[in-house]
């Protein structure tokens, strides 16, 4: 497989990982700015949401850019990850049904530290094949860590 099909496929993936979540939020019915008030909660954990989604998007550009090729740990690698920010809707959804909520949080929280521990697999196969790229170094190191940490703690918040 290319490095171009994989990216391509993920492209796809991802874009309609942001469709779903977007299409979770119902208009109000009323035709007033009032009536957007409600919707907040919604729009703060889908911001988020997508804030995580175009990180991710433009990381995983930078690292298929960087690739010469693409092997099966590579592949399957990137197959765990696709599947762990898929279930990005889902959580996404419950939080915006039960913001603050611990369950929900929780789920969340779990869905987008399990994606990044993925996506940190990711780079570190990607490295293996590309280990001479600047771009890879620095999308690796402490930004990993920091958003693991970030992920975990927003996990662990659920229990406060």
């Amino acid at each position: 497989m290319s490095k171009n099909r994989l990216e391509a496929f993920s492209d796809g993936v991802l874009a309609i990982i942001i469709t779903i979540m977007v299409l979770e939020i119902r208009a109000p019915e009323e035709a007033s700015f009032q009536a957007l008030k409600p919707l907040i909660p919604q729009l703060v954990i889908y911001l988020l949401s997508f804030f995580y989604m175009a990180i991710y998007w433009v990381n995983h550009h930078n690292i298929t850019h960087a690739l010469p090729s693409v092997n099966h740990k590579v592949i399957w690698t990137n197959m765990a990850w696709l599947f762990m920010t898929s279930l990005i809707p889902l959580s996404t959804a419950w939080v915006e049904k039960n913001p603050l909520a611990g369950p929900p949080l929780f789920l969340y929280g779990l869905v987008l530290l399990l994606s990044s521990v993925s996506f940190l697999l990711l780079q570190h196969f990607a490295w293996q094949i590309a280990c001479d790229s600047q771009d890879l170094k620095e999308n690796m190191g402490i930004k990993g860590c920091l958003t693991l940490a970030a992920n975990l703690g927003i996990t662990l918040s659920a229990f406060a």
